[in-house]
């Protein structure tokens, strides 16, 4: 019942071809290599941020180091258009590893959006310090190479994805509930909402390629 759960969660953002996806104790994961590297990345960063900065008055990064960052999501790009258009043939080893400098880079942008009061004339930028992009990717990478090398049970690393996925889809969703100023109420909104979103998307993947 958890395995079919999280694959109906997983349904609503993946394709699920199973050559594509990786395995963890012998079963395949929800979503397919590319997008267990791209949520694995938002994990490793949005915790950072979450642990280091939630109190904090920042914006999104500075002009020089947004470009700097957006070098990491190139890779993905280029990956994934050359392999839908059979340019090249991509394997789960390079979706993985381009998936997870894509989707580390995001909470950055993310982040003080939600929660760092990213209009305040007294912001600073989320990045201050070197340490703030290698920690996240020091912590990305080892998540990477745990999964890949299959050091993580199933129903952790599984879990893990869909709850990030559905975290990841309730903070956007909570731009539409600001006006709420009960934070309990806000964010349950914000999560029912993600959870309704999800699985709407889920049922339309089933019904358009069962």
């Amino acid at each position: 019942m958890i395995h079919e759960l999280l694959h109906f969660f997983g349904k609503a953002i993946c394709h699920q071809i199973e050559d594509r996806s990786l395995l963890a104790s012998g079963k395949t994961l929800s979503v397919c290599a590319r997008d267990t590297g791209i949520y694995l990345g938002i994990f490793s960063t949005f915790i950072y941020l979450l642990l280091v900065k939630r109190n904090q008055i920042i914006t999104i990064p500075s002009i020089k180091v947004s470009f700097f960052l957006l070098l990491f999501m190139v890779p993905m790009m280029i990956d994934g258009l050359g392999s839908y258009a059979h340019l090249f043939e991509s394997n789960n080893e390079r979706r993985l590893l381009t998936g997870l400098g894509f989707g580390f880079v995001l909470p950055y942008f993310m982040f003080p959006l939600i929660f760092g009061n990213a209009l305040d004339p007294r912001s600073k930028p989320v990045i201050k310090n070197t340490f703030d992009i290698l920690i996240p990717m020091f912590f990305c990478c080892l998540l990477g190479s745990l999964v890949y090398w299959n050091y993580i049970t199933y129903y952790m690393i599984d879990s893990l994805i869909i709850f990030t996925i559905i975290i990841w889809f309730s903070l956007w969703t909570s731009l539409l509930f600001t006006s709420i100023r009960n934070s309990f109420l806000k964010w349950l909104f914000s999560i029912m909402s993600s959870l309704a979103f999800l699985s709407i998307l889920s049922l339309l993947h089933s019904y358009i390629l069962p």
